[in-house]
Order: C-alpha cells, then structure tokens, then sequence
C-alpha cells in the first residue's frame, strides 16, 4: 500500500479543533471510517492521514506558572483512503505515523517542563517547537523508508513495538 503524511504543526487557541478531529488516545485506536475525505485518484497514493502537533502556552501574568498545552491530533476531513486499498497493514501503518506524533508531543511536553525560558517565553517555545517537529519530519522520513511506506510487515512490526516502548517510557507526559 502506498500511502503518505502531511506534516503540519502550529500552535493553537482552544478554538481551533474542528469537530471532526481526533486526540490522540491510547484507547482509541484509528479506523477505516476515521477516513472521512474523498480519494484523490490523481496523486499516486491510495491513502493520506493528516495529523498535526497543536501547542500553546498560556500565562495570565509575569507572576504566574505558565501552563504548556501540546497534543497530537488526526483530521478526519482531510485524511482519505482508496476503498480498494484497504489492509491491516494499511491501517497500522497510519496508526503508527498517529503514535509517531503522540510521542514527539511527548517529547515536546517532557523538554517544555524542564526548560528555563528566562525572559523570552515566546521566542525559546517557538524554538523547542520547531526542534521537535524538525526531529519528528526526520524519523517520520525514516519510518516511511524503512517501512517502505508500509508494505513491509515485518518491519512495521517492529516499528509499533518500538513506538510503544517509547509512549510508554513518556506516559507522565500523556
């Protein structure tokens, strides 16, 4: 199956999720009816998930803790698939991308709590928020590789275990 990820990150007002997104969850895991947008035959792939990093800070005053807001997020509008395409590799294979992003949204929460930003909140967030999607482009681009964009079971296998592994050490930053 050949299949693809768009890549998108952006910090977010608490009004910005649609109604047709889902949160990451490690009790919910994607299904073909999560594929809500129309194929497009043109492009050569026969499916597209779209998940984002959403992340915002907040800090009412210079005195106040600031509050750090980061989750991962699947766009059921803009994700298709082929309905000829449809496999269980295929769907581990968007699952694992999802996972993927959950985690650098860990990572990202686990950096943001231990970092000191001095007197330059929004200028160190945007920073450690651009280093983390920079290291999420580049194992997502690794994943794809190995996996060769899921057609290789055994290594997709392979993959979600060590995807778990990792949630699973960052669990307090869920």
């Amino acid at each position: 199956m050949i299949a693809s990820l768009l890549f998108t990150w952006q910090t977010f007002g608490q009004t910005n999720l649609s109604n047709d997104t889902l949160q990451w969850n490690e009790n919910r895991k994607l299904s073909w009816n999560d594929f809500k947008g129309e194929p497009l035959d043109y492009t050569g792939f026969q499916g597209e998930a779209f998940c984002m990093i959403l992340a915002n800070y907040e800090r009412p005053n210079i005195f106040a803790k600031t509050t750090f807001n980061v989750i991962a997020v699947f766009d059921r509008t803009k994700s298709w698939v082929n309905p000829n395409a449809k496999a269980n590799n295929g769907l581990l294979y968007f699952q694992i991308m999802f996972d993927l992003y959950e985690l650098h949204a860990r990572e990202l929460k686990k950096e943001l709590s231990e970092t000191d930003f001095g007197n330059d909140l929004n200028g160190v967030f945007q920073q450690k928020y651009n280093s983390s999607m920079t290291s999420l482009t580049n194992e997502f681009n690794e994943f794809r590789k190995e996996t060769r964009l899921g057609q290789d079971s055994n290594t997709l296998a392979v993959w979600n275990k060590k995807t778990q592994e990792k949630l699973t050490l960052l669990c307090n930053y869920k």
